[in-house]
């Protein structure tokens, strides 16, 4: 078999969850950073897929899909059971509300401040633990899962404003609920960048997509010297699929 290629950047939680899916799996790998070889990513637009990926020769899958990666490098995957939509919707608003403290507790030079390996100020990180659950709700009202929602516009570099965006998400989320989720069984499929999974599996991505994000907040606060108002608990991360690194 050709060798395996695990395409991802620093600071991509997706890539990190799908680097330590291969570690985990014993699968010997070579692991190609994006941002030290940019020309690399001329393969996979050919093969139409976005990072994460992981390759085999000429065949690519998004990484996101772990059972696609299992599948290519021929190991075995059980996807772990997904926790009912009434319980990701409780956790959801449980880390967006962690989420939102830390962000209040982020100074001007915190929030202009990056992870390592990635020029990716901390005010972007926060845009995602705002925004991110949107993409779900566009991908449940207009079958279109938009990845527009995890670049952050001109504007929103302090404190108070991604605060009024996430109290604004957390409005929009509840409301869905109360008004048409609690009833759906979330089984329709759309289409995203990683492939074609249930509604259910778009919500469980989003949520533990904002977690992550919540992790590395917490994160830099604890490394300045500021002690997280409510740190994250057990409670807090039980059952969803996240990476066990917090950044990489």
């Amino acid at each position: 078999m050709d060798r395996v290629e695990a395409y991802w950047m620093p600071g991509c939680s997706s890539c990190l969850r799908m680097k330590e899916f291969l570690e985990k799996s014993g699968v010997d790998y070579v692991a190609i950073n994006v941002n030290d070889h940019p020309e690399v990513t001329e393969k996979l637009t050919r093969h139409g897929v976005l990072l994460p990926a992981t390759c085999v020769g000429e065949r690519c899958v998004n990484g996101l899909d772990l059972g696609a990666v299992a599948e290519l490098v021929g190991v075995a995957y059980s996807p772990r059971p997904m926790l009912p939509p009434e319980v990701l919707v409780a956790r959801y608003e449980l880390n967006q509300e962690a989420g939102c403290r830390y962000i209040a507790q982020m100074t001007p030079e915190l929030l202009a401040s990056s992870l390592e390996g990635r020029d990716r100020p901390m005010a972007e990180v926060a845009y995602q633990v705002a925004m991110v659950a949107r993409s779900f709700l566009e991908a449940y009202y207009d079958d279109r899962h938009n990845t527009a929602y995890y670049m952050k516009p001109p504007g929103f570099d302090t404190a108070p404003a991604l605060l009024e965006l996430a109290a604004e998400t957390r409005r929009l989320v509840a409301k869905w609920w109360e008004n048409d989720g609690v009833d759906d069984p979330l089984d329709r499929v759309v289409s995203t960048y990683w492939g074609h999974p249930t509604l259910h599996e778009i919500l469980e991505r989003e949520v533990w997509h904002t977690t992550q994000h919540v992790r590395q907040l917490m994160y830099v606060l604890e490394r300045n010297g500021v002690e997280p108002d409510g740190p994250l608990t057990a409670g807090n991360l039980a059952d969803l699929p996240l990476p066990e690194r917090i950044h990489d």
